[in-house]
């Protein structure tokens, strides 16, 4: 079983310090250098935004200078999707992951 913690504590620290526009590549690799080698869980995503909408994996996209994928389409209320648009978002999803993952792997996150 991962760090939830330290999931949560990253996410809330991003989040603020990206909200103060003073984050930065060099900053934010500070930040992800402390959790070198942790096995950081996102089990503990408290789903913070920043001020523009963001969750911190797009923050961290973002930061490191990668284009984020335009987000699919949907219909508010995910109850009413069909399911080709519950694919897209799927696909969206992974996506955003994979990107993340190609960043705090930089990091030897487990």
């Amino acid at each position: 079983m991962g760090n939830n913690r330290a999931f949560t504590a990253f996410e809330a620290t991003v989040i603020a310090v990206y909200d103060k526009g003073v984050l930065d590549k060099e900053l934010l690799s500070s930040f992800m250098e402390q959790y070198r080698g942790m096995d950081i869980d996102s089990g503990g995503r408290r789903g913070l935004l920043s001020k523009d909408g963001l969750d911190v994996e797009q923050v961290v996209i973002k930061t490191f200078g990668g284009e984020l994928p335009k987000r699919p389409d949907l219909p508010a209320d995910y109850k009413t999707w069909t399911e080709d648009q519950s694919d897209l978002n799927d696909l969206y999803n992974e996506t955003i992951g994979d990107m993340f993952h190609t960043i705090t792997d930089k990091f030897e996150w487990c």
